[in-house]
């Protein structure tokens, strides 16, 4: 995939990072990566929780910068501000 990657954030073998304005998870070994979000807004800053199961975020789904949360694993975010 070509493309600006920004504010990657690892745990264990697992990178999660930002590309065309969505997360994108990775193996910190190479591979293809999968796209965790679909969104129209802008993300930043994922960080991935100390138990690895989760992603926190900056989104602008409504207009203004919120903190979100959503699995790992992929699903819904959840908006938490």
């Amino acid at each position: 995939m070509q493309g600006y990657y920004r504010f990657p954030s690892i745990y264990k073998d697992t990178v999660v990072f930002v590309s065309e304005d969505d997360l994108w998870k990775v193996s910190l070994h190479g591979g293809t990566a999968a796209r965790l979000t679909s969104n129209l807004s802008q993300i930043t800053h994922p960080v991935i929780s100390p138990d690895g199961k989760y992603i926190a975020f900056t989104g602008s789904d409504e207009g203004h910068p919120e903190v979100y949360i959503m699995p790992l694993r992929g699903g819904t975010p959840q908006r938490l501000t």
